[in-house]
């Protein structure tokens, strides 16, 4: 059940943003929607004095024909104009609030820390907020058919209360079933959506798979999977469209008798208007003014119940969008920040570090200690589930450590504003991003220009300069099929290097490498590793991997399991230690002997 203040929350943040996207346009619309609702009145009341003048030849304002006529065509010209500059200002206008929904959305989202998307309730909001968008645009025309009807049945009950006002009673208590259950309509629909939009996730994976992956087509065909996949689809979208059908049944009935309710009371209404013709207490203009008032009384009431109908339900699927604009960062800024040291001197300290994923009750992390003294290159190896990714997590402050303190230079990490932090590490995660861009611009993202050396530099370090040189356009290349159809496509190891590249142009003080090689061959890997240690050079460096061959070329390497840091010395000195290093080291090893 959504909380009617929510709702009103995000009919708010909905008028918010029309009225921001553009406000001429909204204006307009606004105006027009007002002027339409006027002339509802208009057309009948000059039909009643067009039929006084021809029976009595004579009008209440002393009108002639000619100018009833001219009067009515007006009239009627002007209500055309104004539903096509309502039709021209929401062609027109959509794309303006779209446009900036999208951007106020993606900027927010984007703000919002690594908590959001790994938390599958809050993910869900996400994923929920992104299909209201595409309400907003709808939510914009219902506004303007809601301002529109409201003045419409406002100078329709006016002008029927100046006859009788048991009249107006009646369509009032005709209208009331209906404009209950439409509110309450909303309910059903986001009960059945909620209900059904896990289902209808999963759906889109199994249609994901067969349409719009190309990566895997080929152990689809190999393994014979489209049937499977199919099968799956059809029993989950199946169980989707069931709820919604529901849903729609309820809708129905609950409609169908407040249609016949309303029918009752709009005869009783019209009852009430024949007898006042036939007791002689209005004129035939006022009898055929009245009964067009009370067929558009009708009309404009379903127009306003459904108006409000369709608000409620918009917003109700807009309540998740409110609920992301407002989400804040769990990270925060220091409020006086200290600055992040332009050359590290003493090292990089975890110090009774502890940490629990939120909503998790296992603990990933216990009383961890470490140090890490300046140009030392760390490798860190441990079973999956250890924690070695989440240790960097920690480091990069995508995560705030639970307990205890990560300190650069004896300095808390979070006394360093955050992008002084992220300007000085380096990362390549084992799911590194393949951005379809240039290729100069997968590499040094917002600051390609003057900075050719630069780029060419870190595509050598990282091994990408062979593949790129033999590319078409070279470092302007565009990357990827999907924005371009002329884009190039790369193997995934072209794609690892260029990320690589990317990590090491940022030149930062510190350089994480989450699985740096796993998608490179074994040649590439040897250089890219034979000149590790002139890549990291005055650098703190971290590097995870399952390979053996390369992390023996670090310094020092951690041996960390379930959280704690189970031994820790050179390769040399773990071999001969024999223990869990050494054992993990030999059981490799015998596979390529």
């Amino acid at each position: 059940m959504v909380l009617y203040k929510n709702k009103v929350k995000a009919l708010s943040l909905a008028v918010s943003w029309t009225y921001k996207s553009s406000r001429t346009l909204t204006f307009i619309l606004f105006l027009s929607s007002i002027l339409a609702g006027f002339l509802t009145i208009l057309e009948p009341y000059v039909l009643k004095l067009l039929l006084d003048f021809l029976i009595h030849k004579e009008t209440q304002f002393g009108l002639g024909l000619l100018s009833i006529l001219l009067l009515y065509g007006g009239l009627s010209v002007a209500r055309d104009l104004f539903y096509d500059i309502m039709n021209t200002v929401k062609s027109v206008h959509g794309l303006n609030i779209e446009s900036y929904a999208m951007h106020e959305l993606m900027n927010k989202v984007s703000s919002l820390d690594l908590i959001y998307f790994e938390d599958p309730d809050y993910y869900n909001t996400l994923t929920r907020s992104n299909s209201a968008l595409i309400r907003l645009a709808d939510f914009f025309w219902q506004f303007s058919f809601f301002i529109s009807s409201i003045v419409s049945v406002v100078v329709i009950v006016s002008a029927i209360l100046t006859f009788n006002p048991w009249i107006v009673l009646l369509i009032i208590i005709g209208t009331t079933p209906s404009l209950i259950v439409g509110l309450k309509t909303a309910e059903v629909v986001w009960s059945a959506f909620t209900g059904g939009s896990p289902i209808f996730r999963h759906a889109h994976y199994y249609r994901s798979l067969l349409t719009e992956q190309p990566e895997a087509l080929k152990e689809i065909k190999l393994f014979n999977l489209k049937d499977y996949f199919l099968r799956k689809f059809r029993a989950l979208f199946s169980s989707f469209v069931e709820k919604q059908n529901k849903a729609a049944k309820t809708q129905f009935r609950r409609r169908a008798f407040t249609t016949l309710f309303e029918g009752l009371f709009a005869v009783a209404a019209a009852y009430l208007v024949v007898q006042m013709f036939i007791d002689g207490t209005i004129s035939v203009g006022d009898l055929t003014f009245l009964l067009t008032l009370l067929f558009q009384f009708a009309g404009y009431a379903r127009l306003l119940v459904q108006s409000m109908d369709s608000l409620n339900q918009h917003a109700t699927f807009l309540t998740p969008l409110v609920d992301v604009m407002g989400f804040e960062p769990v990270i925060k800024e220091p409020r006086h920040p200290k600055p992040f040291p332009s050359k590290i001197r003493k090292g990089i300290e975890f110090r009774n570090v502890s940490f629990t994923y939120p909503r998790r009750p296992a603990t990933v992390l216990r009383n961890f200690n470490l140090f890490i003294k300046p140009s030392e290159s760390l490798a860190i190896v441990g079973e999956n589930g250890s924690g070695k990714t989440t240790l960097i997590k920690l480091m990069c402050r995508l995560y705030d450590v639970t307990e205890g303190e990560i300190l650069v230079d004896g300095v808390n990490i979070k006394e360093f504003k955050l992008n002084d932090l992220y300007n000085n590490i380096g990362v390549i995660f084992q799911d590194f991003m393949k951005y379809e861009a240039l290729v100069e611009e997968n590499i040094a993202f917002g600051k390609t220009s003057g900075l050719k050396l630069q780029i060419h530099k870190a595509a050598i370090k990282s091994g990408a300069a062979d593949f790129i040189k033999r590319l078409e356009r070279q470092y302007k290349t565009q990357l990827g099929k999907k924005i371009m159809e002329h884009g190039t496509d790369l193997s995934g190891g072209q794609w690892q290097k260029i990320a690589l590249a990317r990590a090491f142009f940022k030149n930062p003080q510190v350089l994480i490498l989450d699985e740096p090689t796993a998608a490179v061959d074994a040649k590439a890997e040897f250089k890219i590793f034979k000149r590790f240690e002139q890549f990291t050079k005055n650098k703190i460096t971290f590097l995870i991997s399952h390979r053996f061959s390369t992390v023996r070329i670090a310094s020092r390497i951690l041996v960390m399991d379930k959280g704690r840091l189970l031994e820790d010395g050179t390769h040399e000195e773990l071999i001969a230690k024999n223990g869990h290093y050494a054992k993990l080291f030999n059981m490799q090893a015998k596979g390529y002997v």
